[in-house]
């Protein structure tokens, strides 16, 4: 009783004080109302900025951030507010490259603060990012393997998915194809989206017109190159190719490439008229294939 009685006291103190000082109440009054709304534009402006940091760089990065801001925040009741939130939501629900469960924890957050019409995202596709490299990676190498299939054997060799070695480590090549102009050193990289190859050679992936930096595999295909040159005893005509084994895709900025990259469907043409080696003889060509083939021996006979 002696609490409440003492609030009550402070209470008629309080409404004395406003009645005998109605110009400093009504100044303190304002002074809240300008807070408040002081808070609420800094709110608003943050939430845009992350937003549009989301939205053009979807990462699990930005998702952590959007989320911790949304969890802290009362979201104001009206229908934009609830639009670019759902509008966001979807943009990111079903990216493979953001955790799972970062886009579960932002639908989670959302529900609760009460946005409607967002649905979990989907599971039964999602993988861990090795693994859909992996998968990508041996699609792309049976597509490449099935178009040189179509090579005219009677004029071209080709060795798929072989581990060669120079005396140092092991190197995987995903094809080497030998014909008599040339031996061909072929990578293949099989990703959604299209490629772009900026002036300082920086590869990206454009998916759903969001921007994405991507592994440049020159020195890969460059170590190839050297480990492949010290088995044939170097004089022979080395071509590096990259092979985009996604159709669908658009290649940019490939001129900016040091090595030529092309897309599976320009593979085989471009190894049947190529014309900027040098004519191997018969007795060159099979001293070729019987050293590729002793490397690979040799490289099995060690390992055993």
């Amino acid at each position: 009783m002696s609490i409440i009685r003492k609030l009550l006291y402070l209470l008629v103190c309080l409404l004395e004080f406003i009645l005998e000082n109605p110009i400093i109440t009504v100044g303190v009054f304002w002074i809240l109302i300008i807070c408040v709304v002081i808070i609420r534009i800094k709110q608003a402006l943050q939430f845009l900025k992350l937003n549009k940091a989301l939205r053009k760089n979807p990462s699990n990065e930005n998702i952590k951030a959007y989320t911790a801001f949304i969890k802290r925040i009362s979201v104001p009741n009206h229908p934009k507010n609830w639009q670019a939130l759902r509008q966001t939501y979807y943009i990111v629900k079903d990216l493979d490259h953001i955790d799972y469960d970062l886009r579960v924890e932002l639908c989670e957050v959302l529900r609760k603060k009460g946005t409607s019409g967002v649905h979990p995202p989907r599971q039964y596709h999602y993988k861990s990012k090795e693994e859909r490299i992996k998968n990508a990676g041996q699609e792309g190498e049976k597509q490449l393997t099935y178009a040189l299939k179509w090579l005219d054997k009677n004029k071209f060799k080709v060795f798929n998915n072989i581990k060669l070695s120079d005396g140092g480590e092991a190197q995987e090549f995903d094809s080497i194809v030998i014909g008599d102009k040339a031996v061909f050193n072929i990578e293949t990289k099989n990703y959604i989206g299209d490629l772009v190859i900026d002036e300082q050679g920086n590869w990206y992936r454009l998916v759903n017109g969001h921007k994405f930096g991507t592994e440049n595999p020159i020195f890969q295909v460059k170590r190839h190159n050297r480990v492949l040159n010290n088995i044939l005893g170097g004089g022979v005509p080395i071509v590096d190719l990259v092979v985009w084994s996604n159709l669908e895709s658009i290649i940019e900025g490939a001129h900016y490439s040091p090595v030529k990259v092309i897309k599976l469907d320009q593979l085989t043409y471009f190894i049947e008229s190529f014309n900027e080696g040098r004519n191997l003889t018969r007795e060159e060509i099979n001293l070729i294939i019987k050293r590729i083939e002793d490397s690979c021996s040799d490289y099995m006979a060690n390992r055993s």
